[in-house]
C-alpha cells in the first residue's frame, strides 16, 4: 500500500468512527436507552455509580483515532470481504467489527467486571451494531473508488 493508499485508508477510519460514534452517542444519550439502562432495579450497582464517571470525550476521541485501523485492514482485506457492493462490503465490515471489538468488550468489561445483566449487554449489543456497521459502510464508500 503506498503512503498516499495508506493515508487515505486512514482518513476513511476516522471519518467511519466519527459517524458511528456520532450515532452511538445519540442513541446512548437519548433518555429511553439511558432509562432502560441505567434503572437500578435492573442494573448493577457496579455499572451504575463507574460508567457515568469515565471520560466521555478521551473515550470518543480514542475510539475515533483507533478506527484509523479499521480503515487500513479494509482496504487490505477488502477483495475478501463478502459482497459485491460497498454497501454490502461496509455492512459486512461493519459486522466484523462489531464481533472482533464491541462483542469481546462488552462481555468483558460490562458483564464480567461491572456485573451488568447479559440482557442489558444485549441490548447495548444491538446499539453498538448500528454504529459498526454505520461505520464500516462510510469506510467502504471513501474506499470504493480505488479500484
Amino acid at each position: 500500500m503506498t503512503k498516499i493508499a495508506a493515508g487515505r485508508a486512514l482518513m476513511a477510519g476516522w471519518l467511519g468512527g466519527l459517524a458511528g460514534n456520532a450515532l452511538l452517542g445519540a442513541l446512548f444519550s437519548s433518555p429511553w436507552i439511558k432509562r432502560v439502562l441505567y434503572d437500578p432495579n435492573h442494573q448493577s450497582q457496579l455499572f451504575v455509580t463507574l460508567t457515568p464517571q469515565r471520560n466521555i470525550v478521551v473515550s470518543v476521541l480514542g475510539l475515533i483515532v483507533l478506527s484509523g485501523v479499521h480503515g487500513l485492514l479494509y482496504a487490505r482485506l477488502r477483495p475478501a470481504i463478502p459482497g459485491k457492493s460497498w454497501l454490502r462490503k461496509g455492512i459486512a465490515w461493519g459486522i466484523m467489527i462489531w464481533a472482533m471489538y464491541w462483542l469481546f468488550q462488552e462481555w468483558f468489561i460490562y458483564v464480567t467486571l461491572l456485573q451488568e445483566p447479559p440482557i442489558l449487554a444485549g441490548f447495548e449489543l444491538v446499539i453498538l451494531l448500528l454504529g459498526s456497521m454505520l461505520e464500516g459502510v462510510v469506510i467502504a464508500r471513501v474506499i470504493a473508488p480505488w479500484r
